[in-house]
């Protein structure tokens, strides 16, 4: 069997790789001209900015190309405990205790690149793929500017980006309007010197409605510290210098006097595609055989919650147990990459919900503020906030007797902070 792949991002790159397992041939697809170094391109925008490779995550990763993350840590990537991290939320400086869980810190050229390295499916770059090839109800190539490339199985794995609805209409299929959380987030990023003992993961938190200005900063390879300045609900930073100081001089964590001595490197570099986005391909009644979609194709969170690339690590391995590709088969992997976004989706639409909806997300935003307060305050709950949140642990552990009864001591002491200095971390 011969499968294409549409799109070299993580999320094609993984599939590719579950493939060779079974098939006789495996072609990705890419846009992109590719390097064979650590490159930013223009076919991943937000890969300028800071990307969370979850603990989960890591984990598939390793399982799929073991030594993944000894070879990362050689090329510069750092190596902390998840429990390692220095954010401030609404209420306080997270607890912090050891969770014997490992957390890469990186930048996305780098970790694509190393994955990229290791898939052995061929990879033809600079190509612009534009359409489906069809014959009688079933997908049997792709079209590209340069021809065509027949399949007998089509992997739409091209990300936000991703055509795939209007090449369905286009063969008289209609797919469900998809599902859209907009929390009107923008990013900007400069990377600078790492200054001696920076932490490796430092963050104030974004919280709807009050707080809409927030930071991620990571130690990535190269002794380097990549700042990735946050707003919501349109209150975007600039890439005008001096704003893009002011704005950092706007937050409650003490980051521009942190950085007083650090050396910018780059310029400041924007991303605002954040939407959260679901397309319900698993409900489309005629869908056809020899085709399936992945990734953020399918569904598309926003990438502050940094769940993309373990979802599409997920889905991936999906294909290890589906060797039906008929019109029947695509659908019952479509209704499996539905249910394996579904809890990462409820979560993470939720919390944008905050912003985007007047009815602030309901019980769960509800019950999920009071987390705000217990992982303040109770280094139990931290680590069992942080093995959900690193997609280790169902959302359900947080549903017990002894999480309700401690969280209902720690929530007395939730009050909504005014926009004002933090007191310095506890590190």
């Amino acid at each position: 069997m011969k499968a294409v792949v549409i799109g070299g991002g993580i999320a094609g790159l993984l599939a590719a790789r579950v493939l060779t397992e079974t098939c006789d041939d495996v072609v990705v697809l890419e846009r992109d001209r590719l390097s064979d170094e650590p490159e930013y391109r223009a076919g991943v925008p937000q890969g300028r900015h800071v990307h969370g490779l979850l603990v989960r995550g890591g984990e598939l990763l390793e399982e799929l190309f073991p030594g993944l993350r000894d070879e990362l840590v050689a090329q510069g990537a750092v190596l902390a405990d998840a429990g390692d991290m220095q954010i401030l939320n609404p209420l306080g400086w997270l607890s912090t205790a050891p969770t014997g869980m490992p957390l890469l810190s990186l930048s996305r050229p780098l970790l694509e690149t190393c994955i990229r390295r290791r898939v052995t499916a061929e990879i033809v770059d600079g190509v612009h793929v534009t359409g489906l090839s069809l014959r009688d109800g079933v997908v049997d190539g792709v079209l590209t500017r340069d021809g065509e490339v027949k399949a007998d199985l089509v992997v739409d794995a091209s990300g936000r980006s991703s055509k795939l609805s209007a090449w369905l209409a286009q063969a008289g299929i209609t797919a469900p309007e998809p599902e859209v959380v907009d929390s009107r987030t923008g990013y900007a990023t400069r990377i600078y010197t790492a200054p001696e003992d920076f932490p490796v993961v430092y963050a104030e938190s974004l919280s709807a409605p009050d707080l809409t200005r927030g930071v991620a900063v990571m130690r990535v390879e190269g002794d380097r510290l990549m700042v990735t300045a946050q707003g919501a609900a349109g209150d975007h930073p600039s890439n005008d210098v001096e704003s893009y100081r002011e704005f950092l001089e706007s937050l409650r964590v003490p980051i521009s006097a942190m950085l007083a001595d650090a050396e910018p490197l780059t310029p400041v570099y924007l991303f605002a595609r954040t939407a959260s986005r679901r397309n319900a391909f698993e409900a489309t009644a005629n869908w056809p055989g020899g085709l399936v979609a992945v990734g953020d194709a399918v569904c598309a969170f926003n990438p502050v919650y940094g769940q993309g690339i373990t979802v599409a690590a997920m889905e991936a391995l999906l294909f290890r147990r589906h060797r039906d590709f008929s019109a029947k088969g695509c659908r019952r992997f479509q209704r499996e990459v539905a249910r394996t976004s579904s809890g990462t989706w409820a979560m993470s639409s939720n919390a944008d919900r905050g912003w985007a909806e007047a009815k602030r997300g309901g019980l769960l935003a509800w019950y999920l503020k009071k987390w705000q307060a217990g992982i303040v305050h109770d280094p139990d709950l931290f680590r069992r906030f942080v093995r959900v949140v690193h997609m280790v642990a169902s959302p359900a552990s947080l549903l017990n007797p002894v999480v309700f009864r401690r969280l209902a001591k720690y929530s007395r002491q939730d009050r909504r902070p005014a926009r004002r200095p933090a007191a310095p971390s506890p590190r």
